[in-house]
């Protein structure tokens, strides 16, 4: 996928007049900084590659849905003010795109059953393309405040010099809790994906210790996080992101995510 087709699938994503009679939509930009922990840092710095240092990413985010299901993805721009060829390889310029859809089959008894599908796409210029995607079934489930959409599917992944190969199963969830406190808006989220059963062939990573090491077959992705809506138009948020024989990397990860968006 070019990087002009990410742009126009996430823009497509944050429309929602690209279907008809959708009942509810959202899109933002935001402003966010990504840091990394210490250990972090030492821990994947040590390895032969896929290194760990903090950066600024800039975000278009956007979904909606109606009766047919939903959908929502996001285009990310990290390092934007970095360009191609910097020195350090941590700090060249890359980009970041997710798409989800769900689409309803069928009621079984009053939990509704969905077709599930997500590509995420990850590269900077020339030197890294990473793309996952995952075909599978999905639920939607809400109480008051609180929602959950957990998904089970088939993964596939696609890499620069590997290609694209089935890589085992992928399981998760995205969540939330909206609540008021201080007379202000508040919502706790979190999104989380396992990989099970991965292919040897994609879990070469930096090894802690130095040089490279085999990944472990299961691996966890995710970020807890904590929003706050100002007012209609300005969100800030605090995020915990979380990852494990992920990212390049066989150790665990974790950083603060720091973000302003503009709600439209």
């Amino acid at each position: 996928m070019k990087l002009r087709n990410i742009l126009v699938a996430a823009s497509i994503l944050a429309t929602p007049a690209a279907f008809a009679g959708n009942d509810w939509s959202f899109k933002n930009v935001s402003v966010n900084w990504l840091d990394w922990s210490n250990g972090t840092e030492t821990r994947t710095n040590a390895g032969a590659f896929a290194g760990k240092k903090d950066f600024a990413f800039l975000e278009v985010e956007g979904g909606f849905g109606g009766d047919w299901g939903e959908a929502y993805g996001f285009f990310d721009v990290e390092n934007p003010t970095k360009g191609a060829s910097e020195t350090d390889g941590r700090d060249k310029r890359r980009y970041a795109a997710k798409a989800v859809a769900r689409f309803n089959l069928v009621q079984l008894g009053g939990v509704p059953v969905q077709a599930y599908v997500h590509l995420y796409d990850a590269r900077d210029h020339g030197t890294f393309f990473s793309q996952n995607r995952v075909l599978g079934l999905g639920t939607s489930l809400s109480n008051g405040n609180f929602w959950i959409k957990p998904f089970i599917g088939g993964h596939q992944q696609f890499d620069r010099n590997i290609g694209a190969h089935a890589n085992g199963v992928m399981a998760g969830y995205v969540a939330g809790y909206s609540f008021q406190m201080f007379g202000q808006s508040f919502m706790a989220t979190q999104w989380h994906e396992t990989e099970f059963n991965r292919d040897d062939k994609f879990l070469t990573m930096g090894s802690p210790a130095g040089g490279v090491t085999q990944g472990n077959a299961t691996g966890q992705n995710g970020a807890v996080s904590l929003w706050w809506n100002v007012s209609k138009e300005f969100t800030t948020g605090l995020q915990y992101r979380y990852a494990d024989q992920k990212l390049g990397s066989a150790s665990y990860q974790n950083a603060m995510i720091y973000t302003a968006k503009y709600n439209f």
